[in-house]
């Protein structure tokens, strides 16, 4: 192998070889957070994450608690900020689909699609009297989100307006609560928030 018009020694070909890894692997796995020169002094963090891995990819979607609703919901980006759409997915205890919305949200950061997608489930929810004074539950796969509506004084002001509305709306209802999830039980949603971003016209269907 010729590099530069010199022979590199087997150190520089393994340490190149390495590199290259890291950067197949960080395109296709955004949370691969490993350097070449991580891997070159010990093997065992590629292990944990490819452990880690496995146990995330048997995750799956789990129903709410009987007579509760849950929405799954989702926001994409293509951009930092970029197009955007957001989607969402509502079903009962029985797992049974009651409602689904997929629409774009304008040029938006991805925490902040994911934000939208919390705010429209619950004014959808809100507008459907059926769903009043039921416990709904909010499941969304990004922690910052979650974690900025689990602890108010952690919210970012910029976005106060969202969280407004999400405070004046919860009174509708006889409870909310907002979890987390992997990516994995949340691929329905997902789906519909990457169809959002090429849409001209919201998409609401109850069932």
């Amino acid at each position: 192998m010729i590099f530069k018009q010199t022979n590199p020694n087997y150190d520089t070909l393994f340490f190149l070889i390495i590199t290259r890894l890291c950067l197949w692997l960080k395109a296709i796995e955004p949370d691969f957070s490993y350097s070449a020169t991580d891997l070159i002094r010990s093997a065992e963090g590629l292990l944990r994450w490819t452990n880690y891995k496995k146990q995330r990819a048997v995750v799956v979607w789990s129903p709410p608690i009987t007579n509760s609703l849950k929405w799954n919901v989702d926001g994409s980006s293509l951009g930092k900020p970029g197009p955007s759409g957001i989607g969402g997915v509502l079903r009962n205890h029985n797992g049974i689909l009651l409602g689904i919305f997929s629409m774009s949200a304008g040029i938006l950061d991805s925490n902040v699609a994911e934000l939208k997608a919390v705010v429209k489930a619950i004014e959808l929810s809100a507008t459907n009297c059926q769903l009043h004074h039921k416990h709904i539950i909010i499941e969304s796969d990004s922690a910052n989100v979650i974690r900025w509506m689990n602890n108010p004084y952690n919210r970012p002001w910029l976005h106060q307006i969202l969280f407004s509305s999400i405070q004046r709306l919860a009174s509708c209802f006889g409870s909310i609560t907002f979890t987390h999830s992997f990516r994995e039980s949340n691929h329905m949603a997902d789906h519909m928030a990457k169809q959002g971003v090429f849409r001209n016209t919201k998409f609401v269907a109850w069932l």
